[in-house]
């Protein structure tokens, strides 16, 4: 597996798990994911030509940032090194405060947000582009 900088066309590569394709209506396809990677806030994690991930840090402002990642249905076998290099990632980014988002009834995320450190802050209501809620997690350095 490789972890580079992300090029513009992989959001359209990536065969999103099912927890996400309520998102796919709403991913915006011209993001410059290559600029965000260049400025060190992006990665794409690839295997044999095959989109695994895309995660990213967006700042906030100084010492805060949201976390998001898209994740390939096809990640399974390659997830505890994906685990491993974002909780490096993060670990290293000099943010004080990370967030993040999970669905309410995203069993596999809620376990994975904990395992990487972060805690539940609060249930945000009707958050989701279609209305689902989900839950506001933190990770607090």
């Amino acid at each position: 597996m490789i972890v580079r900088v992300p090029r513009n066309d992989d959001l359209r590569k990536i065969d999103l798990q099912e927890s996400q394709k309520y998102i796919e209506p709403f991913i915006d396809y011209d993001a410059d994911l290559q600029a965000a990677g260049e400025a060190n806030q992006a990665w794409t994690f690839e295997e044999n030509n095959e989109i695994l991930a895309i995660v990213g840090l967006e700042p906030q402002w100084e010492g805060r940032a949201v976390a998001w990642t898209f994740i390939s249905q096809h990640a399974g076998k390659h997830f505890p090194m994906i685990h491993k290099v974002i909780t490096a990632i993060m670990d290293n980014s000099g943010f004080k405060r990370i967030e993040t988002t999970v669905d309410v009834g995203f069993k596999q995320g809620h376990r994975w947000m904990k395992m990487m450190g972060f805690e539940v802050e609060g249930l945000m209501r009707a958050y989701r582009p279609d209305g689902g809620d989900m839950f506001l997690y933190a990770r607090i350095k």
